[in-house]
């Protein structure tokens, strides 16, 4: 049997970075929302994703312990992954969480669409620092349009 490999793909490198950052993003936008009745009572989280939910109202120790260890899973299977699956799991972690803590910025912290658009354009601008698109467009900067092979 032969050992799962990291990733060497340099856009897989560096999108997991920006995925870990998304997801903390969201992690401590739940942290700061909660009531100030959270910190001693933890059943009386707020929090609208269910599944989300049953790790807040651990308490916040559990909490953070739960979604460092996500972070850390999510973090090994995109570096495992075969660069598609990757790049596909990458996308459904940032913007699943770009969702989560925009609603967050949204309904509670009372930025309206504003701070989503916001959040949005820096989360945009970051992948196309990070080399989003960049394969393509040399591809095309690169080609022979005179080449009718393919």
């Amino acid at each position: 049997m032969r050992l799962l490999r990291l990733t060497t793909d340099c856009l897989v490198r560096r999108l997991r970075w920006v995925m870990v950052g998304v997801i903390l993003s969201d992690t401590i936008n739940t942290l700061l929302g909660q009531p100030k009745s959270y910190w001693q009572h933890p059943a009386t989280a707020y929090e609208h994703n269910q599944f989300i939910r049953l790790f807040v109202t651990q308490g916040y120790l559990p909490f953070v312990l739960w979604s460092l260890l996500y972070i850390a899973g999510a973090f090994i299977a995109v570096s495992i992954l075969p660069r598609r699956f990757a790049l596909m799991t990458l996308f459904s972690f940032i913007l699943g969480h770009y969702f989560g803590a925009s609603s967050w910025w949204v309904y509670h912290w009372g930025y309206g669409m504003q701070g989503a658009i916001i959040y949005g354009i820096i989360l945009a601008v970051v992948l196309v620092l990070c080399g989003v698109g960049g394969h393509a467009a040399k591809l095309l900067r690169t080609s022979n349009p005179n080449d009718r092979s393919a």
